[in-house]
Formats: C-alpha cells, structure tokens, sequence
C-alpha cells in the first residue's frame, strides 16, 4: 500500500435515507486526494439525498490527467463515525471505482488525527477542537472554483492514468468469503480457474455459411514490446492447451492493442469469420421475466463466473475456423476465445443446462456469467448458496470473490436496484438525464425542452408541467430563474425517467441506440418499439470527453460515443437475436463497416465492436434531438473564459518551423517535410525496407540529412513511409490544388514521381484518382462507345508548333471584357497550348494578330493550321494571310469536332479546370487562365515521357515545392542532346497514339443495379448556375431506386427538382469510390458561432423572393450539388461579405446581359440584305471591318430571318 494512504474501518448513517442505520465499512485515506469522496453507486444504492452543487466541480488525477467521469455536481451530508468521533460530514459524489469512501487531505489537516502507518491506525488527540457548522462547509463547497484532485489508486479513473501500478496488499480468500462457504473455497481460486476445461455437450460450433471462402489474413509487424508479450501469450496460452500450433487455410489476423494502463491486450480480429458465421438463435433471458422471480424475495446473494468463455471448448473439429496468424506461425483456439459471434448463446445454453433445477424452483437466476440466488430468509439463502456453489465445482466452474456480494438486503444486477418488493432502475444508468444542470439561459432552456418534446406524447399534462418553462423562452421578458421554474424541471426529469416514458428492456425485441458527439461530450438513448409500434427510450447516457479525447478526430468521437454506449449497454445488445441499429448523423461511420487502414485508437476498438451485431442507420441531426441534446449539456461545455484557456491552438515552435506559402489559392505546408521525417523516424513503420531499420542502404538508397532529421533516398526521390494519410496528402497535393489542376492517373503519377517514391505508388494513385468526385463531376466521360478514328500524321520536322490547332471556347461568362478564349495547340511533338482571351466576336483580322503575337514571334511560322469551319477562320482574308506566309490551311468537315480530337480534348480539360475552380465565382475565369496554361504545359501528358514545358525549354519548371526543397537544371551540352532526342521520341509516341486510336472499339455495356450510385448528364437539365460552359458535366451522385428495365432507371433526386426521375443509361456514369481517395463527400465539422451551431457556404448560387422573405440557393462548402438547399436570409446573419459579393456579381452580370441585347438588336437593325449573290454590307459596332463574302444556302443556319422580297 502507498506510505500516503491507509485504509480505516468508519460507520456512516443519515436521517434522510436508507442509511438511518449505522453501516460499517472502510474508507480510505489518501493525503492525495483534495476532498471527501463518496462512490456514486454507493449512493445510489443507499439512496442518500444528493444536492446540486452551484457550480460543477473538475476532477484531475495525480498525474495531472483529468479524471474520465467528468465535473462532479452534487454533494451528500452523512454523519461520518471514525473511531468513536462522529460529526456531519459533506461528501462530493463521484465514481470511485472500488472504493466507498476517501477522506483526502483537507479532511485530515481538520481534523489531525494521530495516524501510525505502519501499523495502519487512527487515533485522536484529546484537545481536539469543536466540528466546524456543517453550513460552512456546504457554503465553501457551492462557491468552490479551483479543481480538485482524486488520487486513490483503485480508482478507474487513477488506473488508466498512472504510470506505474503499486502492489496492491490482496485480502486474503478466508476473509472475502463467509465463514459458512469456506467448504467452497476451491470455487474462488484464481489459479485453478486456469485449469484446461473438459468436452462437454455445449462446445462452441462454428458453423460457417456454405458459400464461405477461407481467407488468411494479414500478419502485422510487431515492436520489440510486442514481441516479448506475443512470446510471453503464446507460451502460457500453450502451456494451458487454450491454443494450439495449426495448419488451418483460414487465419484471422492478430495484433495487439494498448490499454490505457500502458500495458498491452492480444487480440484477434474475428470480423470476416463473424460474418461467414451462421448466428445461434439460442434465446437470452428476458430481463423483465427474470425480475418478476424476485417479487417475493428478501435477501440476495449475487455472483459472476471468473474466465466466463474460457470455460468453454470449441467443438472438436472447428479449432481451425478460428485460427489466427503470427509471426510466429498460426495456432487455433481450443476455449472460446474473445470477440468470436454466438459466444454468448452458447454459454448462455451451457448455464441454463447446469441450473435447469434451480431455475425452474425459483431460488436463482441467470443471466450469462451472472447468478442471482434469492430467498425469503437468510436460511434459505445460505441452503441455495450452497447449492449453487456445489453444482458449480461439480462442474468445474470457478468465481471471481470481488464480485460476488453475500446475503444483501439491496444488490444492482444488470442495471437494476433489486431490494424486498421493490425493483428500481440504477440511478447511475439514468445519470445523463437526472445530473442535468439547472438552466441558466434562455437557449439551455430551450434545449432541455428540445429534448422533452420527444416524449410528451407519454407524459399526462406536459404542456401544463413544462408551462413555467416555457414563459421563460418569451421575448422582452428578462430571465430569472423562479421556484415554479425548478419545480416543473425536476418533475420533467423525474418523469422522463418513470414509465410510461421508459420502457423495460426486452432482449426479444430489436434494439436501436441514437448516438451523437459534440466537442465536449457524448449522448446516447437506448430505445425500444412497444407494442404499438411507439419508440421509447430506455436508458439514458451522457459523458464528457477529456481533453485529449476531444483532439480526436470527429469521426473518432462519434464512434468513441458508440463505443461507450455498447459498453454501458453490453448485458442488452451483446448476443441479442436483432441486430443493433444505430442511428447516426455522421456519414464517415458508415465507411468502418468496410476495409480500412486504421490507427491504433481504432484497432484497440476493434474487439469490442467484434462482440456485437450491428448495422449504422444514417438520419439527419434535425431528427436525432435527443442524443444531440444530451452531448451538449451546458455542464459538458466549458464557460467562454474557461473554453478560451482550455486549447493553445499553436505552440510557439509552430510559427518557427511551419511556413505556408500561398500559390493562387492553394497552400503548400511546408510542414510536410517534417511529417516525413516523423514518419520515418518512427522505425516500427518502416517495414517494407527491413534493412534501412538496421542503418544499411541497399543499392540505390541514400540518406539525406536535413536540421528537422533524415529522409530516405530512392534514386534521388523522397522515400514516403507506410502511413496511409501521409501518402494521401502527397497524391492530394499533386492532384486537387489548383497548380495541380485534376490531372488524370498517369499525369498524377509522373508529377508525383518526379520527387517521391514508395511501393505500390502507380497503384495507389490510380485509386485515387479514380475516387476523386470532381473529376467524375466534371470531366468528360471517355467510356470507349465512339467509332474508330483517323487521326491527323504528325509533321516531319520536329520542332514546336509546327502543325497547330486552334478552336474557340465560346459564351463564357463576361470576365475582363473577354467571353470567350482562343486555344492554340502543338498537335503532334509537345502538345503545348497557347490560351488567349477573346471575344465571341472576334474578326479573321483579330486573330491575325493573336497569332503574330503569341505565335509567330515565339516558336516560328507553323507548316500548317488545323481549325474548324467557323467563320473567323475560313473568311476569305484570313485564308489570304496564310497564303501569302506559306501555312496550308486543313478545316474540319462539318459537324463534326473529332477531326481535330486533339484540340477538342484540350478544351474539355480548360472547360473542366475552370468547372472546379471557378463555380462559384464565374466571372474570374480570365485570371485563372495563365495558371491553366501552365499548369497544361509543366504536366506530362499520356503517350510522352517529358512535359510541353521540356520538350520546347528542355527543363521541368519547379511549381509545387519538394521535401528536398532544392532543384537541378541540366548543363548546356546535355540539355541541348537531351532536348533533340525528347523531341524524336515524341514524335515516335504521336504515331504510337494514332496507331493506338485506330484500334479503339466500344466496350460492352454493363447495367447499372439497384442501388448503385450514378452520375447524372445536366446538360439537358436547367440549373442554377450562371454559366453553364464551365458548369458542372454532371450531377449527384444519385442512388438507383428502381430498374425499369436494362436501359432505363429510376433515380432518387433531391426533392428541391421538380423533374421527372426516370433516366436512360446514356445519360448515367457510375460513380468511383476507392478506400485510397476515401469517402468523397464527408459530413463537415459545424463551426460553433455565438453558441450556435454554423456550416461553411462555398457560394450562392440564386435568390428568390417568398412573400416578403428572401431566400438563397446555397452550395455548401466540401459536400456534393444534390445538398444545395434553399435556406431563408437570416440564416446568412454571418454571411454579409459573401452576400455583398453576390449582389454585385448578380447585377453586374444583369448589366453586362442587357448591354450585349441591346448590341445585338442595334447590330441586326443595321444590316442590309441584297438578293443572293450580290455584295452583303454588315454594320457592327464590334468592328469597323468591311466584309465581302458569296451568300451561300450556309446563311440558313444563321438566326437571322431573310426577307425573300430583298
């Protein structure tokens, strides 16, 4: 025991509960502690009056820790009674763990006793001064602010937070177990428990599906620590014929997970073989049949069997369904082992079997490892004791001493305070809602009744109850909190905790738990359909979250809230014939059902999900009032001053060695390199390269040191560790930032691998690219349906720009005067591309000059120009100035784009850069142009091995910096030879691609099924957007709810569209999700802005008036199109600088529309028509240009109407 704690024998007693008589026990005295403690369970089976602290007291344990219960908030005053002295006592309410009682420091400072530690004694000294009022001490408690300190060891909260664990001195068995069981002793034995258990008729079976695979999973490396506690597992495990050495096809995967205590838990992962698993429909109990027994019954004995599954064996010739692999080789379980499905029916069958008799009889029940013997005298129930107690050494069965209670007048089993005639829920398990804090503000009011309006419906008179509350939400009436008010929420409270509003749990029926997480807490319902069909809750849960706990992730928090439920809850949901449906507003849980890489914290999560059947239901926050409410008590949430000291967002060393630097938008971290170095300083991660860990470089390796630490090198590129983020954010940086442009896979890959290297890089990268959302969104669908085609023979000559294309993008959005961009490319040797702002417009002459400028004086005067047939570039004087420079002039045929498929696919990708970057705001899409540019030109493209950029310069240009953070050009001699042989080589890779487009044929097509998610085509849809050249090619994704027939399907659409949902195959693209990409849409994290909760607008996109309110068309920020949602304008009250932004593109753009009208109908007013072939006089303030051209039957696809009379 600590030199700082003892433990002395004290009598407690009240005159306002159950303990109005003296109760003997021991407290423990920890100079540690900073108060005096009392266990909440005590209290709650003692039912001592609890009142509400003023303010909520926090917890920290020795180490500084917080302590894992949370702030305390209600104190008890018992007359405490040690060694003869009694006085009033105010004990602070908390969970304790095993202790009862801990008087801590300021007790003993008080009071002064005498204390021999050696010896373990107390005693008093005989001038010992008057007991201070017991007032005071409640006064000082209620204005307490500091936090205070619980340091008893045997605490939960202590045990996870130490470092190290002092010996405990052990009671001896003789003292733990009544005298009148000590025949039994064997019973209780520790070490006979580890005995090697016989066949017995109920061995567990696992029978497998008929359409089961074996699978050998993973073997995961493990660190040195792990190493020696595999051996350490492995030998006793053998010595004890648990398992065994196996050659079994199937092998789930083992690992080891650290408990909170630092100390290390094996596990196997038994998820794929629970699957293939055929479930055991052997019933559990029903909890409320077993506590009818109990009507009659007086005293109670309550016992748990110590290795419950352990005392099983697996049925002989099953060993191998449940093999697991090590490093050491694969063994196979012979006991049932932990995490294995239908456990609990099978040892729920072996205890029904073993205590049929007594069962029947009516002096005990069972539920799994937990007996219940009951009786209406101590004599009976020392005979049934004893029963029981033979029957379980007859049958080798062993229990565990601390766990057992003897001959109690009140015990809690299974969430339930069982005493004579009466059985009450635990307290404890209605916490979340009977510690609720008294509102001190109109909005923890209003949640509270948020909360209440959920079960009105089974509560008589609720209106009239709840009305004092209820005036406290009217306008111009100031807050004051008034005895009516307290009166009718702690008749609420009670009342949401009493039938007909809770509902006894029934393992027959299905189970649901509503589940939620904010910042600082989490909130769980238990609930249950009745008979009628109506939900009820049956358990409440609210716990908050501890510092480090609220760092997590969000996704971490939600499941960390489904993890303590399924804790709280494990006697209900564990072996339940249902699956357990849990509701949740968070769509990233949905993806933990399926194959992920994962972090330590979720691998250790991994055995306790195993236990259970379950299935996530996904629903809206709106509709899940009630956890929500419950993770957002005000007790949970710091105060303003508290929440501002809580979190130092940035350590000072941040601002020194991060440095971002901003490119057009995009941030580059240069924190990565450190992330890097981090990574691979972390040795155990390290595993596809074994020897670099012993400081050997293979050939091609090297090290390069920089002052944050050492990088590996693969033949001159940074070594990227196994850590699935870390590789992500590389391949993100590379794909989705505006310098970056969306590239495809191979395009991704090469830029990657210019400076970075890791196993399975093309893979990788390849997946995620084809999980990527705005690219399916916006980019051209390339399925191959098209016939075959006949591309244009590159030019002899190599050098830039001597064939070259050109084309027009037309009916952009007004931007900087210019409509519409001239795209020139280099078809055949670099693919380069000249991007130039225009006009719709624009004359022959004009581009002319375009050509002079951007072209001629550059790169030379080009052998040949590709274009189609507009009018600007087959008007008669264009043709001429071609003419006279000697440039062959090659137009398209009509109607028909492909014949220049080169510069064709240059515009989709212009038009699709410009979709994902320039959405919200269309307008800017000129000051984006250079950037695409570019970006088309440092991008090596498909069929070529060097960029644009290096094969007209003969050098990559640096754009998005490196980890090394350096850059080599080649010398002069060697850039020269390089340069001519790329040049060659392109020219070879031309060929190689039009041989390879003459091969092309359409694929066969596969139909959609129910179910699937699907692109829609909007280009037959009219939507929102102010430009639909660089809107968005496709919509959703969209669920297939009916299949109509092998080409026609049904979508569910977002009720916003008022269209037809039903949708011909042409029009659908299946829509990529990849586990590398990850999910592409993830729920977004609320900002919490004055109290209230807010999400992130990318944009508005409309504006409409309804009555007299105005309402916006939203694109949310990170989420798909089908979420854009019309939301009312006060709900934009922190939005007024994007609202500002949008009325002044919108009436700038109404301008701009009318301006161009009213120049269009000027121009037609002004154009004279003669009779066909005479000379056509065109008067146009958009050029001062006197054209003469033949009519020809072309003039009717004009949109002017000819008068025949002219």
């Amino acid at each position: 025991m600590d030199h700082n704690s003892m433990r002395i024998p004290i009598i407690l007693s009240s005159d306002w509960s159950s303990v109005n008589k003296n109760v003997e026990l021991k407290a423990l005295i920890d100079c540690g502690a900073e108060d005096v403690f009392i266990d909440q369970s005590f209290a709650a089976l003692h039912r001592l009056p609890l009142t509400q602290l003023k303010k909520p007291l926090k917890v920290f344990n020795v180490d500084g820790t917080p302590n894992k219960e949370g702030r305390i908030t209600h104190f008890t005053r018992l007359k405490l009674t040690v060694n003869g002295k009694k006085k009033r006592t105010a004990f602070l309410v908390t969970r304790l763990g095993k202790e009862d009682v801990i008087l801590g420091l300021p007790w003993l400072k008080k009071e002064n006793p005498i204390i021999d530690w050696k010896e373990g004694t107390l005693e008093w000294k005989q001038d010992r001064q008057e007991d201070p009022e017991p007032q005071e001490i409640i006064a000082d408690l209620k204005t307490e602010t500091k936090p205070l300190w619980i340091r008893a060891k045997t605490t939960t909260s202590q045990t996870l937070a130490q470092k190290h664990e002092e010996v405990k001195k052990e009671v001896p068995l003789e003292e733990q177990i009544p005298k009148e069981y000590h025949d039994y002793l064997k019973v209780f034995d520790k070490e006979a428990a580890t005995r090697f258990p016989d066949s017995r008729p109920w061995d567990h079976a696992i029978d497998l599906k008929p359409d089961f695979i074996p699978r050998r999973g993973k073997i995961y490396s493990l660190s040195p620590r792990e190493e020696k506690e595999l051996e350490k597992f492995l030998e006793e495990n053998l010595a004890k014929k648990y398992i065994r050495p196996s050659n079994s096809p199937q092998a789930s995967p083992f690992f080891f997970v650290a408990k909170k205590d630092g100390s290390l838990r094996p596990c196997q992962d038994y998820q794929k073989l629970n699957e293939a698993t055929i479930k055991n429909a052997y019933p559990l109990p029903r909890i409320p049949d077993l506590l009818d027994k109990l009507k009659k019954a007086k005293f109670f004995t309550k016992m748990d069997v110590r290795s419950g599954y352990n005392n099983v064996r697996i049925k002989k010739g099953d060993e191998w369904k449940g093999a697991f692999v090590t490093n050491k080789g694969l063994f196979e379980p012979t006991v049932m082992f932990f995490g294995l499905t239908n456990s609990p029916a099978t040892f729920q069958a072996m205890m029904d079997s073993i205590f049929e008799e007594e069962v029947r009889e009516g002096i005990a029940i069972v539920y799994i490892d937990d007996i219940l013997i009951f009786a209406e005298t101590l004599e009976d129930l020392e005979r049934f004791t004893k029963r029981i107690l033979k029957k379980l050494r007859d049958h080798d069965l062993y229990l565990k001493p601390e766990k057992c209670a003897f001959a109690r007048r009140k015990v809690d089993y299974l969430g339930f305070i069982v005493e004579e005639g009466k059985i009450s829920m635990d307290p404890v398990k209605l916490a979340g809602l009977k510690d609720w804090p008294i509102p001190t503000t109109v909005k923890q009011v209003r949640s509270f009744l948020g909360f209440g309006n959920f079960y009105r419906k089974f509560i008589g008179g609720y209106s009239l109850i709840a009305r004092p509350l209820n005036d406290l939400l009217k306008k111009d009436i100031q807050f004051e909190w008034t005895p009516k008010a307290q009166e009718a929420f702690d008749l609420l409270k009670k009342k949401f905790t009493e039938e007909p509003v809770l509902m006894m749990p029934d393992p027959t029926r299905p189970f649901q738990i509503e589940s939620d997480a904010s910042l600082y807490a989490s909130g769980a319902v238990l609930t249950q359909m009745d008979a009628n069909g109506k939900r009820h809750p049956v358990f409440f849960l609210s716990q908050t979250f501890t510092p480090t706990e609220q760092n997590y992730q969000i996704y971490d928090r939600e499941l960390l809230g489904i993890i303590r439920a399924l804790r709280e809850w494990r006697h209900y949901l564990q072996g339940s014939p249902h699956p357990v449906t849990i509701y949740t507003d968070h769509l990233n849980l949905l993806y933990f059902r399926n194959p992920q890489k994962l972090n330590d914290r979720q691998r250790r999560w991994i055995p306790e999900l195993a236990q259970f059947d379950f299935k996530f239901e996904y629903r809206k926050g709106t509709s899940m009032i009630q956890s929500d409410t419950l993770s957002r008590r005000p007790d949970h949430h710091p105060s303003e001053e508290e929440e501002s000291k809580q979190i130092v967002l940035l350590s000072p060393d941040r601002f020194i060695s991060s440095i971002k630097m901003e490119i057009d938008g995009g941030l580059f971290d240069a924190t990565l390199r450190e992330e890097i170095i981090l990574k691979t300083q972390e040795t155990s991660s390290i595993t596809e390269f074994p020897t670099l860990l012993k400081g050997e470089l293979p050939e091609s390796w090297d090290r390069h040191e920089t002052k944050e630490g050492t990088l590996y090198l693969y033949k001159g590129r940074v070594y990227i560790p196994p850590d699935q983020a870390l590789r992500k954010k590389v391949t993100k940086l590379y794909h989705d930032s505006p310098t970056a442009g969306h590239p495809g896979q191979q395009a991704t890959r090469l830029a990657i691998q210019r400076h970075y290297y890791w196993p399975g890089l093309t893979h990788f990268v390849n997946r995620y690219v084809q999980g990527c959302a705005a690219c399916q969104q916006n980019k051209i669908n390339r399925r191959p349906t098209k016939p075959p085609l006949f591309p244009i023979e590159a030019s002899s000559e190599p050098r830039p720009f001597a064939q070259c294309s050109m084309d027009l993008i037309t009916d952009l959005p007004m931007s900087r005067g210019f409509d519409s961009i001239l795209v020139i490319v280099d078809h055949g040797l670099t693919k380069g591309v000249i991007f130039t702002p225009c006009l719709k417009t624009i004359t022959a002459e004009q581009v002319s000059d375009i050509l002079l400028q951007k072209l001629f004086t550059k790169y030379g005067r080009p052998n040949k120009i590709i274009s189609d047939r507009g009018p600007q570039f087959v008007a008669g004087s264009f043709k001429e100035v071609l003419k006279r420079m000697g440039i062959s002039s090659a137009p398209s045929t009509a109607y028909h784009p492909q014949t220049d498929g080169a510069t064709e696919r240059v515009n989709q990708e212009i038009q699709a850069y410009l979709s994902i970057f320039c959405t919200v705001n269309p307008e800017t899409w000129v000051d984006r142009l250079p950037l695409a540019e570019f970006t088309h030109n440092s991008r090596t493209h498909a069929e070529r091995q060097h960029s644009p950029f290096e094969l007209l310069y003969g050098y990559q240009p640096p754009s998005i910096p490196n980890a090394l953070g350096e850059s080599q050009f080649p010398a002069a001699e060697e850039r020269l030879r390089s340069l001519e042989a790329a040049r060659n080589e392109a020219l070879a890779a031309h060929e190689l691609a039009r041989a390879r487009m003459k091969d092309r044929f359409s694929s066969a097509f596969i139909p959609f099924k129910k179910g699937q998610k699907v692109w829609l085509e909007s280009k037959n849809l009219k939507l929102p957007y102010l430009s639909k050249k660089i809107a968005p090619k496709r919509e959703g994704p969209f669920r297939i709810s009916e299949v109509l027939s092998p080409v026609t399907y049904r979508l569910s659409l977002p009720k916003l569209w008022k269209i037809h949902n039903v949708f011909h195959a042409t029009l659908l693209t299946p829509f990529i999700e990849t586990d590398t990409h990850g999910p592409a849409h993830s729920t977004p994290i609320p900002d919490i802005i004055e109290g209230e909760e807010e999400y992130e607008v990318e944009g508005i996109l409309r504006h409409k008036k309804k009555g007299t309110k105005m309402f916006y068309l939203l694109r949310w920020k990170d989420q798909p199109t089908t979420e854009d949602s019309w939301e009312p304008e006060e709900h934009l009250t922190h939005s007024q600088e994007l609202l500002e932004d949008y009325w002044a593109r919108t009436k700038e753009h109404a301008k701009k529309k009318e301006k161009t009208r009213r120049r269009q109908n000027r121009a037609i007013r002004t154009t004279h028509f003669v009779k066909a072939r005479q000379t056509v006089i065109i008067r146009s303030p958009f050029s001062k240009m006197i054209m003469r051209q033949e009519l020809t039957k072309t003039l009717g696809r004009m949109v002017i109407t000819l008068y025949q009379n002219l």
